[in-house]
């Protein structure tokens, strides 16, 4: 029992560590062995039949210390569990590390009873990530080194092929041009083009039939709401069905985003290692380091020329399909039209990778 700020009923004087305590044993009223000798009985005997049990009494001194207790034990958990890098300063309030300039591990272990307990500490610059530092990988990344730095961790210690990439996901090819990898950005642009291309004849009839039918169904002079979705719906009845390479194309397209969601990490991981293991061959290091800084970071100037890349050649194929469905003069007009949405399209992509790139 701690006795810490309690007084002796007898005495009125605090109890001390060391002092010769003695229990009631009908109530649990503590005293000092010699106060208790002296008194000869409990001094609360006239409430025992009652069935008095006593309390440690309320002292502000003593919850202000148990409050202390509690919230250096707390930390003293978080720091077990979280870390504290930076002597403390990387702790939040809540536990969990402010991001520091590498960013932070996290993984679990298994506690006591089979739940899985979540550890998270803050990754080093001299930890070793595979054969090279932390601070390696942090020169050739540079742009959210901080977040990528610990999937290769996850990746690493886990020996797991994959780690979501939500940037990849969604637009795989700009991805990859933006973090540098050029050679995997035209290659993801051949796969989504090889196809249709391949089989260019039936994708441009099924764009020429489809310009054909827009022309006499919704192209039209009508004003009343009623007779324009009326073409619409008659245009919708006479539209053919996409060649099969433009259905295969569409699958191909979808499996590319997938596995880039899925993969891409893994693949810019190895591309990491592939740069430092050829800088490691530089022996000066102001070299080295211009090395690092040129062929790693981001490009946003890359990515918007994939944008319009590939909204140029979709265009381009496009716009053939136009020709045959259109005159002369009417495929003047819609390239010129085609050339400007592929320039806003081209600044609508460079907009959307700098909102990504802040991310």
């Amino acid at each position: 029992m701690d006795l810490k700020y309690v007084q002796c009923p007898y005495c009125l004087k605090p109890f001390e560590e060391g002092d010769d305590v003695v229990v009631c044993p009908e109530c649990g009223t503590p005293a000092h062995r010699a106060c208790w000798k002296q008194n000869g009985h409990c001094l609360y005997e006239n409430k025992h039949a009652s069935g008095f049990v006593w309390q440690i009494p309320y002292s502000k001194e003593r919850e202000e210390a148990e409050l202390k207790a509690r919230e250096e034990e707390a930390a003293r958990k978080r720091a077990q569990t979280f870390g504290t890098g930076n002597g403390g300063r990387d702790t939040r309030p809540d536990g969990m590390p402010f991001d520091n300039e590498y960013g932070n591990y996290a993984s679990y272990t298994t506690g006591d009873h089979g739940e899985m307990k979540p550890t998270m500490r803050v990754i080093g610059p001299d930890e070793m990530l595979g054969d090279f530092r932390v601070r390696e990988y942090g020169d050739l990344i540079q742009k959210n080194k901080n977040k990528y730095i610990p999937k290769f961790f996850i990746m690493d210690r886990t020996k797991r092929h994959f780690v979501g990439n939500f940037a990849a996901f969604i637009a795989p090819t700009l991805w990859s041009a933006y973090r540098r990898m050029y050679g995997l950005a035209l290659i993801l642009v051949i796969l989504q083009f090889l196809v249709p291309l391949i089989a260019l004849d039936s994708v441009v009839e099924y764009y020429s039939e489809g310009v054909s039918l827009a022309r006499q169904y919704v192209l039209t002079d009508a004003t009343d709401e009623a007779a324009a979705e009326e073409a619409m719906s008659a245009l919708m009845e006479k539209m053919p069905q996409p060649p099969v390479a433009l259905q295969i194309n569409h699958y191909i397209i979808m499996a590319i985003h997938l596995l880039m969601g899925m993969f891409a990490n893994t693949i810019y991981k190895r591309r990491c290692e592939q740069l430092l293991t050829k800088a490691k061959t530089i022996e000066n290091a102001d070299e080295r380091a211009l090395f690092l800084k040129r062929r790693g970071g981001t490009s946003v100037i890359a990515a918007v020329l994939f944008a319009a890349i590939l909204y140029t050649l979709l265009n381009l194929i496009v716009s053939i399909g136009m020709q045959r469905g259109y005159g002369q003069q009417e495929v003047a007009e819609a390239t010129t039209k085609a050339a400007e949405a592929a320039t806003k399209a081209a600044k609508n992509a460079q907009e959307a990778l700098i909102a990504l790139w802040r991310k």
